[in-house]
């Protein structure tokens, strides 16, 4: 599975049968996001699927087009459905994206840029610890 930032309002999903040398018809999902990519991967003790993006299902109109808050869920269905999405980031000014994971027992390490209005978009670092008991 692949999962693309669009123009269209959603992340768009497609899929590969043969190691990715072809791919389906990209469609659109349930994952509403602006112009920003999404990170996922499969969690080593579990199966499930970690998902990072800039989630914009109930968003203030004020808020779309704009790479926060940034969110996460799982999937234990291989991306057909989702828990209910838990924000990470939440600054209204923010600017989060590029996302990178990194798995640890018990453990996943998020790194991503954390920017604003006052020190520029994508001029900062964050890297975050999450237990993943806690996500369950």
């Amino acid at each position: 599975m692949m999962l693309s930032r669009t123009d269209q309002g959603s992340q768009f999903r497609s899929y590969s049968a043969d190691g990715g040398d072809t791919w389906s018809p990209a469609e659109p999902t349930s994952l509403l996001s602006p112009v920003s990519p999404a990170t996922f991967e499969h969690i080593p003790e579990s199966g499930k699927i970690l998902l990072v993006w800039n989630n914009h299902a109930n968003v203030p109109a004020e808020l779309k087009g704009k790479r926060t808050p940034l969110s996460i869920a799982l999937s234990a269905d291989e991306g057909a459905s989702w828990t209910t999405p838990i924000n990470i980031e939440t600054n209204p000014d923010g600017w989060y994206c590029y996302t990178a994971i990194e798995f640890i027992p018990g453990c996943a390490l998020l790194a991503y840029c954390a920017g604003d209005k006052t020190i520029g978009g994508l001029n900062r670092l964050k890297i975050i610890r999450l237990d993943l008991d806690q996500l369950r």
